[in-house]
């Protein structure tokens, strides 16, 4: 029995598309900055386990969920398309999947969460420009709350000043242009105030000798020289003073220093 020579058969094995394309991650995130448009905010990335070339390659991916701004091109960089608003929508969630070269649709869906983040610029937050405050009730914090937005940036100095205005007209207690009385009202004086230097009349004598600069009997003003004083008669200031109290005293200095001088004082009978 004679044989033929030996055969050298070829057998070429066609690859078929049996594997769909799987994420490298279960989800995805990213953060933005509203008003901004982005060449390109994160990268999704699917495989392919089939061997071959075409069945291998990712070819598409899409975004599943409608009506977003966002588009995804063939290499899985995801961009916004238009410019995003914080106040509209804090965050974006998309799903997004992936198609090989055979047309094969990813196994699973990928989520995506885009956050927008709001502009920032550095500046003092959580503070009011009005401030209520009313006379005789203490101390009063007037920027408890308030706090320096460094927008995570390095701060190297910092420099504050801070400018308190009166709603009144002119420059509120302002001494040189409104009378006494007017200054009471203009600066929040309590309906209990007393005067202890008022100007002399027919009730209010003890001021009648002390020189004075000849102003208005509205604001009156009157000279210490040193050597003499005033003696407040009794029953204008209550003896029993259980709230703190306040007064207010306008003066001028004289040329020449003294070792003590006495502005107010309160003794007993024997002086």
């Amino acid at each position: 029995m004679k044989k033929s020579h030996k055969a050298t058969v070829h057998i070429q094995v066609n690859d078929i598309n049996e594997y769909s394309p799987v994420f490298k991650e279960k989800s995805y995130k990213a953060t933005v900055i509203e008003g901004k448009k982005y060449d390109s905010i994160l990268k999704v990335e699917a495989v392919d386990a089939d061997c071959s070339f075409q069945f291998s390659q990712i070819c598409n991916y899409e975004i599943v969920t409608p009506d977003v701004p966002f588009t995804v091109d063939k290499d899985g960089f995801i961009k916004n398309t238009e410019k995003l608003s914080y106040g509209k929508e804090h965050m974006y969630k998309l799903t997004v999947t992936a198609y090989d070269c055979g047309k094969n649709r990813a196994s699973e869906d990928v989520l995506v969460k885009i956050s927008v983040k709001p502009t920032c610029k550095p500046s003092w937050q959580g503070f009011n420009k009005r401030i209520e405050y009313e006379p005789g009730t203490g101390s009063l914090a007037l920027f408890p709350s308030m706090h320096l937005e460094t927008c995570d940036e390095p701060i190297t100095s910092i420099r504050a000043n801070v400018e308190l205005e009166t709603n009144h007209i002119g420059k509120g207690c302002d001494r040189d242009t409104y009378s006494e009385k007017s200054l009471h009202k203009l600066c929040g004086a309590s309906s209990g105030t007393i005067e202890l230097l008022p100007a002399p009349s027919n009730s209010a004598n003890w001021t009648v000798g002390l020189p004075t600069d000849n102003g208005h009997d509205s604001d009156q003003v009157f000279e210490f020289n040193g050597t003499q004083a005033i003696k407040v008669p009794d029953g204008m200031v209550s003896t029993s003073l259980k709230e703190p109290f306040t007064i207010s005293v306008w003066m001028r200095h004289g040329p020449g220093a003294h070792e003590k001088e006495t502005i107010l004082c309160n003794s007993d009978k024997t002086g």
